[in-house]
């Protein structure tokens, strides 16, 4: 009976420390995000649209567009989706919609608030739930240390916080506690009793059916299904053979749970999981930082989120520091080492996490939380802390003293949420739906893609989950190219054979470059099905060395030309020929720039006022400069070099300079957004 009291005392202590350890990372992560809010009440103007909060990322328009579409019964599951990817007819609605989608359409309708207001309290809140399956599965097998520490290191991480800040609608925010909730389930029905182990592995398909519901990644389902079913030799290891793992007893002996796994997760799901781990493996393994995906550029060298990072900012992004950075990876490998029978059905989000190491850094929020769990363990090594004397001042001195080094190194990461669009851009879009008509398409930069279709209403060419196709490609020549000529074929011929006619062209044993020559050349050009405009935006300035390097493609050198613009500030008029720029003087008259170190002479002086466009050129050095005044007189300067200064981008959208044979200037908001219509055949 004695024995039966101290059990209950203890277990009650233990839950009471989950729930603590629980209670603590969750306010802390809360608070972390919830700041930028603060931050935003004091500045509306430049967070808010109309009341409306402003998206922290691109992708929250895609999700967004389709919480809109279910709202107003447009959401048709499987059918063509006519607002993307034309003119091509492969862009469907998913099977379902993303429970986020879901979640922000029932909840904005029910709260009676927008889609956006909702992303800025849902988004943090359901980005801190993972810690709950993590604390009890470590709390279960008698780690607290590495309990608190994974729990807090995965919600203050640098990157996490990055990844789940206000407005961020993405799945992001539930892409630990899904598959944590999974695993935790998992590891519950292989050390359980029977009867128990059969509901937990039942709850473990429930969690897993939710997952691909938030995620739609089949594929990490069918790594879990997989890894489960293999686990149980493993588990079940001897000191005399390691072969025993392919003792089929083993399996026979467990293969109810392995049924009701599987049932529950729903055989579909995991059968179409196959296709979906090869695209996953081929796109995030193979093809990621190849030069080109197929024949044709690699966009996704371009993207911040996907580019390599070293161990120490992986560190910075992770532990918060170097030297515990170094001391999670040992505690980590100690933690496998002894643990590692426990530790298996985690193995599908551990792989995702060490790719992290292998370059891109949105892998890094997995790896987080079990570098967190490694630095903890090793206090708990150091200690082996008992319940029955947790209030023994060594526990104690201990744990405050694990807690600091934990908190220390993660405290200075407060991130204030920027939006990735402006005020300003957000209603040029929604005018866009107004001043153009309900069949338009719209030509620009695929980052832009779906705030168009959610904010315009329009079609678009491509946008942020469709980048990846060749079309990419095309439409960055119009921008780089310098003939008008060039650009307006390039538009004609995807509008006319799409994505589709690109692809036949390949399997017909096409060149790349044979395709760009014959696009170039107009030999798909056709009339224009629908009314076509072709929008530049502000943002393109910062991302047109990238769009110029796929723009310029050299096939047989697999890389192109990588040319910035560059753009001075606090640009003033102090005389007649003199424009201070900070630290820089340009004489406009006798053509130099002056740096506090040196003088360089302008080649071309391009200068756009008052709709007027005058160019000066001395055909001497290698700079080139425009000079733009915008409505409201403010005095904008940019640098470039001789390709970037004739390319369709620089004269179309920063002078306004373009062949009304081809297009018309029909909307001037420069900076902002400058918007042509292409003209449905070349006038005469």
């Amino acid at each position: 009976m004695q024995q039966v009291f101290w059990k209950v005392k203890l277990d009650r202590k233990k839950i009471l420390v989950s729930l603590l350890i629980i209670i603590i990372a969750i306010v802390l992560g809360l608070a972390y995000r919830f700041y930028s809010i603060y931050v935003w009440n004091q500045n509306p103007s430049k967070y808010y649209y109309k009341g409306n909060a402003l998206y922290t990322e691109y992708d929250a328009f895609y999700y967004s567009y389709y919480a809109k579409a279910f709202n107003e019964g447009l959401y048709k599951p499987l059918k063509q989706d006519p607002l993307r990817f034309y003119p091509d007819k492969i862009a469907t609605f998913p099977p379902v919609i993303f429970m986020i989608s879901f979640l922000s359409a029932e909840l904005s309708k029910l709260l009676h608030i927008s889609i956006e207001n909702l992303s800025v309290y849902m988004v943090p809140i359901l980005a801190v739930l993972f810690v709950i399956p993590l604390v009890f599965y470590l709390m279960d097998l008698g780690y607290p240390f590495a309990a608190f520490s994974s729990s807090v290191t995965g919600v203050l991480s640098l990157i996490y916080i990055a990844r789940t800040l206000i407005a961020r609608l993405r799945p992001d925010c539930m892409n630990l506690f899904f598959p944590l909730a999974i695993a935790y389930f998992l590891y519950l029905s292989q050390f359980r009793q029977p009867k128990k182990s059969y509901l937990y592995a039942f709850l473990a398909g429930i969690f897993a059916q939710l997952y691909y519901w938030w995620y739609m990644h089949e594929g990490i389902v069918l790594a879990f299904a997989i890894v489960y079913i293999v686990s149980f030799g493993f588990t079940e290891i001897s000191k005399r053979s390691f072969l025993h793992i392919f003792n089929f007893d083993i399996y026979r002996k467990r293969w109810k749970e392995i049924v009701i796994f599987l049932i529950s997760t729903n055989p579909i799901i995991l059968y179409m999981g196959i296709h979906n781990a090869i695209f996953l493996i081929n796109v995030y393994l193979i093809d990621f930082f190849r030069p080109t995906m197929g024949v044709f550029p690699n966009v996704f060298v371009s993207i911040a989120e996907a580019a390599r990072v070293n161990l120490h900012y992986l560190a910075q992004l992770t532990s918060g520091n170097f030297a515990v950075f170094i001391a999670s990876l040992v505690g980590l490998a100690l933690f496998l080492v002894f643990n590692y029978k426990k530790f298996l059905v985690f193995l599908p989000l551990f792989f995702i996490g060490l790719m992290a190491f292998k370059g891109a850094e949105r892998f890094a929020m997995y790896l987080a939380p079990f570098l967190g769990l490694g630095f903890g363990y090793i206090f708990d090594l150091l200690i082996k802390l008992n319940f029955k004397k947790i209030n023994n001042v060594k526990n104690i001195l201990a744990g405050v003293f694990a807690v600091v080094l934990t908190l220390v190194p993660l405290a200075p990461n407060i991130v204030i949420a920027e939006p990735k669009i402006t005020p300003q851009l957000e209603a040029d879009f929604i005018n866009l739906g107004k001043i153009t008509p309900k069949s338009a398409v719209i030509w620009t930069w695929w980052d832009y893609g779906t705030a168009i279709e959610y904010l315009a209403n329009r079609a678009t060419f491509h946008d942020g989950q469709s980048q990846i196709y060749p079309k990419t490609y095309f439409i960055a020549t119009s921008y780089s190219d310098s003939d008008p000529k060039i650009a307006y074929n390039t538009i004609s011929s995807i509008s006319n054979i799409g994505n589709t006619g690109i692809e036949k062209l390949l399997k017909q044993k096409n060149s790349p470059q044979k395709i760009r020559d014959k696009i170039f050349n107009g030999q798909f050009n056709a009339p224009l099905k629908r009314p076509t405009y072709f929008a530049f935006t502000q943002d393109e300035i910062g991302k047109f060395g990238w769009i110029n390097y796929f723009g310029t493609w050299d096939f047989k050198k697999k890389k192109g030309l990588f040319e910035p613009i560059g753009q001075l500030g606090d640009c003033s008029k102090i005389s007649k020929d003199t424009i201070s720029c900070g630290l820089n003087e340009i004489n406009t008259k006798k053509m130099y720039l002056k740096t506090p170190s040196l003088k360089l002479d302008i080649n071309t002086l391009a200068i756009y006022d008052n709709k007027q466009l005058t160019v000066k050129s001395l055909d001497i050095g290698s700079l080139y400069i425009d000079i733009v005044y915008d409505k409201n007189s403010k005095i904008n300067v940019y640098i470039l070099k001789k390709q970037p200064f004739y390319s369709m981008f620089n004269q179309m959208y920063i002078l306004r300079n373009y062949d009304p044979k081809y297009f018309q200037l029909i909307y001037d908001n420069f900076p902002t957004m400058v918007l042509y219509k292409v003209n449905k055949v070349p006038l005469k």
